[in-house]
């Protein structure tokens, strides 16, 4: 019996164990953290993100598309062959033959134009969706570094307001402050905590976000590396960006891509709608009769040209097809134009906005140097007794206003930075010196 419980005992303790260590390898892998700098995040987000895969899968097809788009001059091949039995004669026949044709038609060229035009177009969606990525996860990183310095600050808010009160409840069991401002203290501290407890959930969720744009397990812990300040501080224009090439810019690009399309479908139609189409076709064949010492052979060779008149006709499918192509293409030129204008006003904006953004960060920096000398010397006179509660509230309060609007400055600033290289189409970080 004894033998059979030490047994017992000694196997529930491996078992113990081996979960133990089990356990503490799965919570290992549960507490490491990824640590992501922005070019980190970028990576994993090209690499991982549905919508660049979606993209590229698109672009896969499109350039399928384009090497085989000369299959329409491709002959068509047949190979037949043949039995028949007249059981009343007692003779049968076996025959083969084989036969090539092929069809040529003007728009076969118009629609290998088409088919590189959509290729470009197909590179041009791609690269877009990844630069709309790369934008949509360098906004989030920072923001999301925002959303961290700015809950650190009301944190420690808080914990100042809480040391207030104690020093507050002190005084007060001592009998040297009244129940009045030991009640504003304690509610100075509780109010608080209401804006804390949404900025976690606010900052839960945006993480969470971010894990999905990057494609990366849920469960996963992340910290961000990187510092609001240290990219405000690199931050550099030039008035060259002004006068930059406008065909150049994406957008621009891609409406180009789009009048180039339509003259192309528009050639196409005008072929289907007045060009002549060849047809040539050659057949060749053996057959064998019985008791027939000799073969009979089909050798014949046939030439077509199909010529359409009824796109000479003003009220016919082809040429009103024609006519509204004419007028899609005239609709695309001049958004190709508007395009042009608007991103030019796009690029001047984000420009003079940056310049602002930045003529206000230098105020924005004074102002929280003078709340934060204006706090302590509030704070120094209330404990000597020669400034009252509310007043050292109200300096508290106002440092973290200042704090709070020169961070969300800075997150401004970096998100319109962000913007202006996305419109102009150059590597992000060109303007802030990260990347390059």
């Amino acid at each position: 019996m004894i033998k059979k419980i030490f047994t017992c005992a000694l196997a529930l303790f491996f078992t113990a164990a081996v979960f133990a260590q089990t356990k503490s390898q799965t919570d290992e892998k549960t507490d490491a953290i990824l640590r992501l700098t922005v070019d980190d995040a970028v990576k994993y987000a090209l690499e991982n993100n549905v919508s660049v895969k979606k993209s590229e899968l698109a672009l896969n097809l499109k350039k399928r598309a384009k090497n085989s788009s000369w299959n329409a001059i491709s002959p068509t091949l047949t190979v037949s062959g043949s039995f028949n039995d007249d059981l009343e004669k007692d003779t049968y026949s076996t025959g083969i033959s084989g036969s090539a044709s092929i069809s040529l038609s003007p728009s076969i060229f118009s629609s290998i134009k088409s088919a590189l035009l959509a290729y470009d177009a197909g590179q041009l969606s791609y690269e877009d969706t990844k630069r709309s990525v790369e934008l949509n996860v360098r906004k989030s990183f920072y923001n999301i570094l925002y959303q961290k310095e700015n809950l650190a600050a009301q944190e420690r808010s808080l914990e100042t307001a809480q040391q207030t009160y104690d020093s507050n409840l002190a005084k007060y069991n001592r009998g040297q402050l009244s129940e009045l401002d030991l009640l504003n203290s304690q509610y100075n501290v509780e109010s608080k905590k209401p804006t804390i407890t949404i900025l976690k959930n606010t900052y839960t969720n945006d993480i969470a976000s971010f894990k999905r744009v990057l494609g990366i397990g849920l469960s996963i812990n992340i910290e961000l590396e990187g510092d609001l300040d240290d990219v405000v501080q690199k931050v550099k224009l030039s008035e060259e960006i002004l006068h930059g090439d406008i065909e150049a810019l994406p957008s621009v690009k891609s409406a180009q891509n789009s009048v180039d399309s339509a003259k192309a479908k528009l050639l196409s139609t005008r072929f289907s709608a007045y060009g002549p189409s060849l047809t040539a076709s050659y057949t060749y064949g053996k057959t064998k009769t019985k008791n027939v010492d000799n073969l009979s052979t089909t050798n014949s060779l046939s030439l077509g040209v199909k010529i359409p008149l009824d796109g000479y006709l003003p009220w016919s499918t082809g040429a009103l097809s024609v006519a509204s192509q004419k007028e899609s293409l005239e609709e695309l030129k001049l958004q190709l134009e508007d395009e042009k204008t608007s991103a030019a006003i796009n690029v001047r904006n984000s420009y003079n906005t940056i310049l602002q953004a930045q003529s206000q960060l230098e105020t924005l920096e004074k102002n929280v140097n003078l709340m934060q000398r204006s706090y302590e010397m509030t704070r120094i006179a209330y404990n000597n007794g020669s400034k009252d509660l509310l007043t050292l509230q109200k300096a508290e309060d106002n440092l973290l206003t200042a704090k709070t609007s020169l961070q969300q400055q800075e997150f401004t600033l970096i998100s319109n930075v962000l913007t202006l290289e996305s419109t102009l189409g150059v590597p992000f970080g060109t303007f802030s010196n990260v990347t390059n």
